[in-house]
This record gives C-alpha cells, sequence and structure tokens, in this order.
C-alpha cells in the first residue's frame, strides 16, 4: 500500500469474472489518480471457463487455468476483499458482505456470475469455483459404474460430459440429458453429428427429455420417467444471484441486471454490469465466457469515462463468435455461423488461444515509482480526524461494559481503569502503517500483533487504546474506512478479552493503526526472556515468513494462496499458544515479530546467557517463503536484521531468519521431556508449531545447522 492522491470516486467492482478481470488489467496499464478500486471477490482465484473441460480432463493444473487475483489486485493498485456478497443498499451504496463492515462505493460494477436454473435438487456447474471443490467430493465417493447425469445439451454441457467421461473412466457412466432432439442445438448439422460420434465413442449415454428435479438419489424427468443417479450436474441456463433484483435494479426475467449498449443499468445510473448477471438491451447473447471476456474493453473505458463525468460510449458486440469445445480425446470442435471442422489441430489452436488469453494476466507487475519519488517501503512492523468522524466510529462499535473500566461509554478525556488487588499490570505498545488494502483484515492484524506481547508475557490482556490514521478522503469515505479498521480490531480483542476503552485517530498520507495495550499478570508468574535454560527445548508457535510474502505482495509476484496462509497466520492471535506453552511449564518466552527468528532469539540468549543450536530444516515456513526467498525477495528492514546474525550463517538461513514477522508466533523454552507433547497439544488445535532448537550451556551464540531435529 502506498501513498496516492486524494481519494475522490470509489469504485466497486463486485465480482471477479471475465469482464473484470480485464477492467484490472487495463487499470495496471492506465492507472486513475484519484479513483480508489476496490475488487469484492469470492474466492482468491477465477477460473477461465475456457480451460474448464481440460482442468477436469487432467490437461491443466491449478494455476495454470486460474487468474491469481492477488498479483493482479496489486499490478491494478486495487484493494482485494475476499468476502461474499450478500445485498446491496443503491440508496446510501453500499454493498453488505457476510461477516464483515460493509463497503461504500460511487460507481459500482457488477461482473458476479451466475448459477443454472435448477428446478431443484443436484449439482449446478456455477459458480465453477465451488463447482470444482464439489466435484473433487463427487469423484472420491465413486464406486465402480455410477451413473452421473450431466443436464443441459449445449456447448458447456456437451463438453462437460464428454470431459468427465475422460476423467472418471469405468468409474462412473455419464448420462447427458438433452431437453432437445440433439446437443448442441446452436451449432451447424455437422458440428451436431461430430458432437453426437464423439458421445457415443466416450460411452455417454444420451437421454431425451426436460428434467424436473433430482432428489434422493433420482433424476425425475417432466414426463414421468426416473433415472438412478449418483448426482446430477446442471449445465442448464443461468440465473442471476438473487440480491441484485431484490435490492432494486431493473432485472429481466432470470434476474439478470438490464444494460443499456455502454453497459449501464437502466435504473441506477451508477450501477455497471457485464458477464452472466447483465442482459444487454438490444444484444442478446449466450451467457458465455467469450461474451464476457469481450465486454472487459468496453466496460473499463465506461468506468473510466463515468469516474471522469463523460459520456459513455456503446458497445456493438459481434453477432457471431467463434466456438470451440474439446471432445475429450485429443481432438477439438470449432464452428462459426453456418461452417465448422474438427480434429487435433483444433485442439492446438484451443490451446494457444487460451494460453495466450491467460499470459496478458500472469506478466502484469505493479507499476514502478516514478523517477524521484521515495522507494517503496514494506509496512506491517498529522492532522486529527474530525471528533464526530472519531465518535462516530468509537460509539458505533459494540464494546461490553466492565464494571472496573471507565472508557468508550463516559466519552471522558482518558479512560479509567482498577486493576483488581494482587495483581501486576503489564503495558505495551505496536503501531504500524498499513500493509493491505483491506481495511477490516488490517484492524484485525494490527490487534493480533499488538497483543502478542502480553501473550508473550504470560499475561491476561484487559485494556486497548487504539492509534489510528487514515488518508486524506471526503468525510464519510474516511468514516467507513476508520470503522472498517475499528470493527476487525474489536472482533480479535473481545475474542482475547481485552476491552477498547478509547482512541486517537489522525489523517494521514497512508492507513495506520496500532494500540497500547495492557494485561494482567500474577507477580512472579510472568514469563521473561531470561529465563531459557541449558536442555531447553525451543518451541515456536507459527511458521515464519510474512516479511518475505508481504513483500513479494507489493511486487506482484505473490500467489493468493500464499497471501491467504500468511493473512490467516497473522490474524490468529497467541492466545491458544500462550495457554498450552504455560500448561506445559514454559520456562522463558518470547513473540517473534520485527527483528525476525534471529534477532528475538538472540535476545533470549543474552538475556539468559545462554548457547542455542537452531536447526533450520525444523523451522516452519509460510507456503512461498522459500520460493521468494531464493528469488531475493526481501522486506526492507531484513538487511538490517542480518547484521544481528552471526557472520557464519549461510545466506539462504540468514535470509529467512532475519525476515520480520508481523503478528508472528512465541517462541519459548520448554523442558525436553515435555516439548513434544507441548508440540502435539498446539498441533491439536490447530497451531503449527515446532520444536526448532535446543538451547546449550556457555556464553551467549547462536549455532544455525541446515538439517536435524530439535530432539
Amino acid at each position: 500500500m502506498q501513498p496516492g492522491p486524494p481519494i475522490e470516486t470509489d469504485l466497486v467492482l463486485l465480482g471477479a469474472g471475465h469482464a473484470h478481470v480485464e477492467v484490472l488489467r487495463r487499470l495496471a496499464m492506465r492507472p486513475m489518480p484519484g479513483v480508489r478500486t476496490t475488487l469484492i471477490a469470492r474466492e482468491a482465484h477465477t477460473p477461465y471457463s475456457g480451460m474448464l473441460p481440460g482442468l477436469i480432463r487432467g490437461e491443466h493444473d491449478f494455476d495454470a487455468a486460474h487468474v491469481d487475483l492477488a498479483p493482479l489486485a496489486a499490478a491494478s493498485g486495487a484493494r482485494l476483499l475476499l468476502a461474499e456478497a450478500v445485498s446491496l443498499d443503491l440508496a446510501v451504496r453500499t454493498v453488505q458482505m457476510a461477516g464483515r463492515p460493509e463497503v461504500g462505493f460511487d460507481l459500482l460494477s457488477l461482473d458476479v456470475g451466475g448459477e443454472p436454473a435448477t428446478p431443484g435438487g443436484g449439482m449446478p456447474v456455477k459458480p465453477i469455483g465451488r463447482f470444482l471443490a464439489r466435484l473433487r467430493a463427487l469423484e472420491a465417493g465413486l464406486q465402480g459404474g455410477d451413473p452421473v447425469a450431466v443436464i443441459g445439451g449445449g456447448a458447456g454441457g456437451t463438453e462437460l460430459a464428454l470431459a468427465l467421461a475422460r476423467r472418471f473412466g469405468r468409474r462412473a457412466r455419464i448420462v447427458l440429458v438433452l431437453p432437445q432432439p440433439a446437443p448442441l442445438p446452436e451449432a451447424p448439422a455437422r458440428a451436431r453429428a461430430v458432437a453426437r460420434d464423439a458421445l457415443a465413442a466416450a460411452g455417454v449415454i444420451v437421454v431425451r427429455g426436460a428434467a424436473a428435479d433430482c432428489a434422493d438419489g433420482t433424476l425425475r424427468l417432466a414426463d414421468g420417467r426416473a433415472i438412478a443417479v449418483q448426482a446430477a450436474l446442471w449445465a442448464t441456463g443461468v440465473r442471476a444471484p438473487g440480491f441484485l433484483a431484490r435490492a432494486g435494479l431493473a432485472c429481466d426475467a432470470q434476474g439478470c441486471v438490464r444494460v443499456d449498449a455502454t453497459l449501464r443499468s437502466v435504473s441506477h445510473r451508477f450501477v455497471f454490469a457485464a458477464g452472466d448477471c447483465a442482459a444487454v438491451g438490444g444484444a442478446a447473447r449466450p451467457k458465455a465466457g467469450v461474451w464476457a471476456v469481450r465486454a472487459g474493453a468496453p466496460l473499463a473505458a465506461n468506468l473510466r469515462r463515468a469516474a471522469a463525468g463523460q459520456s459513455l460510449r456503446p458497445w456493438h458486440p459481434q453477432a457471431r463468435a467463434l466456438a470451440i469445445l474439446g471432445l475429450g480425446d485429443g481432438r477439438g470442435l470449432a464452428w462459426r455461423g453456418g461452417w465448422s471442422f474438427s480434429g487435433r489441430a483444433v485442439m492446438r489452436w484451443k490451446r494457444a488461444i487460451d494460453a495466450r488469453w491467460m499470459e496478458r494476466y500472469a506478466r502484469l507487475r505493479p507499476m514502478r515509482p516514478a523517477p524521484g519519488a521515495p522507494p517503496m517501503r514494506c509496512g506491517g512492523c498529522g492532522a486529527k480526524v474530525g471528533a464526530d468522524v472519531l465518535a462516530g466510529v468509537l460509539g458505533g462499535l459494540a464494546v461490553a461494559p466492565r464494571p472496573e473500566i471507565v472508557g468508550l461509554a463516559a466519552r471522558d478525556d482518558a479512560a479509567i481503569a482498577v486493576p483488581p488487588p494482587g495483581v501486576a499490570v503489564v503495558q505495551s505498545v505496536d503501531h504500524f502503517r498499513g500493509f493491505l488494502d483491506d481495511p477490516f483484515v488490517f484492524g484485525e492484524i494490527a490487534a493480533a500483533h499488538a497483543l502478542s506481547d502480553l501473550h508473550a508475557m504470560g499475561a491476561r490482556p484487559w485494556t486497548a487504546l487504539a492509534i489510528a490514521a487514515v488518508p486524506a478522503m471526503p468525510r464519510e469515505k474516511m468514516r467507513r474506512e476508520l470503522a472498517a479498521m475499528m470493527q476487525g480490531a474489536l472482533g480479535v480483542l473481545a475474542a482475547d478479552g481485552c476491552t477498547l476503552a478509547g482512541g486517537h485517530s489522525a489523517e494521514a498520507a497512508e492507513a495506520a493503526l496500532g494500540f497500547a495495550v495492557t494485561g494482567l499478570v500474577a507477580p512472579g508468574t510472568e514469563w521473561r526472556k531470561a529465563g531459557l535454560r541449558p536442555g531447553n527445548v525451543l518451541i515456536l508457535t507459527k511458521p515464519i515468513g510474512t516479511g518475505i510474502v508481504l513483500a513479494g505482495h507489493m511486487q506482484g509476484l505473490v500467489k493468493a494462496r500464499w497471501l491467504e496462509a500468511a493473512i490467516a497466520s497473522m490474524r490468529r492471535t497467541n492466545a491458544d499458544a500462550a495457554r498450552l506453552l504455560r500448561a506445559h511449564g514454559a520456562r522463558a518466552c518470547t513473540d517473534v515479530t520485527g527483528f525476525g527468528l534471529g534477532g528475538h532469539l538472540l535476545e533470549m540468549l543474552d538475556a539468559s546467557q545462554v548457547a542455542a543450536r537452531l536447526w533450520l530444516s525444523a523451522v516452519p515456513l509460510l507456503p512461498g517463503t522459500a520460493e521468494l526467498a531464493a528469488r531475493g525477495v526481501a522486506s526492507t528492514l531484513a538487511p538490517e536484521n542480518r547484521r544481528l546474525l552471526p557472520s557464519d550463517v549461510p545466506d539462504v538461513a540468514a535470509a529467512l531468519l532475519a525476515d520480520p514477522q508481523t503478528s508472528g508466533g512465541l517462541l519459548a523454552g520448554i523442558t525436553a521431556e515435555r516439548a513434544e507433547a507441548c508440540v502435539i497439544a498446539l498441533g491439536a488445535v490447530g497451531i503449527t508449531a515446532a520444536a526448532v532448537g535446543t538451547v546449550l550451556a556457555g556464553p551467549p551464540r547462536l549455532e544455525v545447522k541446515a538439517r536435524g531435529s530439535a530432539h
């Protein structure tokens, strides 16, 4: 996240369909100053519909057939929010999502896809992301020759039936249920004949009739016939998600948003739509990926014009498009209008087209800073915002009252907290600039990071004071940004028993958030860095690599699943880890944060006046960390941290041990006889913990070995 011009317009891209993927690509090539773009997507990867059959057949792996949204969003400068939209409020222009705060917009573009209009039961093919997961579950339960029905005889249903026949082989019998006399009713006669022959050669059973519903393993047809099936896969006509029509948008009978030739809603001038969820007036086209792909360029151009207050230009899609499908045996079938041809050359042609399309999105990288601009800085480790903005945000937070704390509800100048008798108060503060464009998740991580110091001391979190900064923008946008950060933080604080007692906010060039936290601990039971003893085993409770992954994300080098794993690790507090470490007799503890695993371990060794041997192969790494480190990706703080390490530490090891961690795990000393049980107990609650080293007698020093075991 880098500072930019003041935000004047919020553009929300709801859904990561083919058209929006192209919008992001064009934004990467030509940014819109003053426009903040937010992409809201259910999953971090967008499947390319043209390669779905090949993925099912086993010809492509996951990455080859999916657009990774993390580097694409980084290249385009868009915020990426992984969430599912549940409703729209067009009166106040907000998107409501499950389990997180609303997001406001000035312009809204919809590309949320659709799902087959199934009469009941079965497995819809769309959304594709969910279908793939359900298909794997279906495959795991197949026995020899189980019937699996594919409903729909268009290009999608026909190709899916052929792909499943190739994938399942003898484990299933594929039944293609056609509501019309022959497959591919939209194709010329020769193409239909080729498809019939391919279905027969693949052993696909063709049943003619309209499907009525599927329940209890029985597919019922409209004429009363019944077919026993293991599963029914619907590849029929598409309808849009119901929340679009419920929001008051003008929609057609299938719930698709009615748009004019500019792709703007006919009922709401600030809403655009493309892909399966849109119905283009005067230019109806099949619900196929090719039309969504071609809508991307005109949609991007008109969103740019709308943001600038300029007149829009109509899109005139061609009447016919080339259709190509795989026949499952290495051959392809292509047609356009009245001509068609088939063969292996067609399949080679299709693969080249698909690879070229995917390459457009795989090679994007964030734009380099302009000459003279300050270098990109990694994050993670003013003017005051208006009182009414801050008061409105804090007043809207649901903070449970506690009798010993006078905080937000009182609106006094400072909080008052009366600790119970016989306990010590532990205090810490952490604050860092924004490193994610999702303010809600950033708030969660900032709170988890701040609480980590308390957990590392063995203290119970008690109170927190927030220190927040948001970029300059109109008042309502500022309120929403601050509210999202604070709501994310509040959930994490409350889960650890910590009360938000107040806060201070400021206007700054970029978002930032921190907390001054206090905890309670019985005197004499607190953990210190000085408690290590020779023979102790060093337990690490989280994988390392957040600094490398975040730095790689800023450079557009990180796969979405790597980023998701890092975020999941950072969002989790160390409360469970601290509880289990105490239960297993931890002697000393620290949290692994800005100085990296090596720097924080050296602090413990100096404080305890002991040495340690660290086994690099035992240190858990976040996904992608090793690959990125091998490419030389490093956080801006890493060179300083490397100076703390002994000079004989190999470069690869130093890169990992010097990586600064945001909301990292705890590093604790456990007696050798209890270490294994401790790691097992941590794993039982979902903590990726490991025994990574052994404490040795002697003056403070760190030995790093490439391979070995801490036991």
